[in-house]
């Protein structure tokens, strides 16, 4: 790699949402070349815990074509702090809200096409409380204790990459 980094010459926004789909025309050491990307403000991915046992999400998820069973997960809001997103997702997905988060990993998620960060909490002391979740979700709240989730990531039946990830960081 050489000592400056490549210099955007043009971008043009394909979408707009939640997320940004983006083209950018990119110039580096005299040649030019296209990326498309998407523009993503980040999310969070909850390990909540209720003593020896994990709460996961069993929802369809439309690109795959499946339903998968998930770590509680959410897209930050403008504005808003990342320990209040985990809060949030975790009152509106399974109906807790957790006394402590403990941050374990902060990663992209797919940096060869987005700007997507991963913030993984470990959330505990979890009391009562829901908020109502988004229209468009059909989740159900899946107790499982947290070593046949840990085995199920490991023997690569976790099809949902964020959560296999998650189970994972704990030893």
């Amino acid at each position: 790699m050489g000592s400056e980094r490549p210099r955007v010459a043009s971008r043009q926004t394909l979408y707009e949402g939640p997320f940004r789909v983006q083209l950018d025309d990119i110039s580096d050491a005299g040649k030019t070349y296209r990326r498309a990307w998407v523009q993503h403000p980040g999310a969070v991915v909850l390990l909540p815990l209720l003593g020896e046992e994990v709460l996961l999400v069993r929802q369809y998820r439309h690109p795959t074509g499946e339903e998968l069973l998930e770590l509680p997960a959410g897209t930050l809001e403008p504005g808003e702090r990342v320990e209040e997103t985990a809060r949030r997702e975790l009152q509106e997905e399974c109906g807790y809200l957790p006394q402590r988060l403990r941050l374990l990993l902060r990663a992209y998620a797919a940096p060869g096409y987005s700007s997507e960060v991963y913030h993984f909490f470990l959330a505990e002391d979890l009391v009562p409380s829901r908020l109502p979740g988004d229209e468009d979700e059909d989740i159900e709240v899946v107790r499982m204790p947290l070593r046949e989730a840990q085995e199920l990531a490991r023997r690569g039946e976790m099809g949902d990459a964020k959560t296999a990830l998650g189970l994972l960081l704990l030893p």
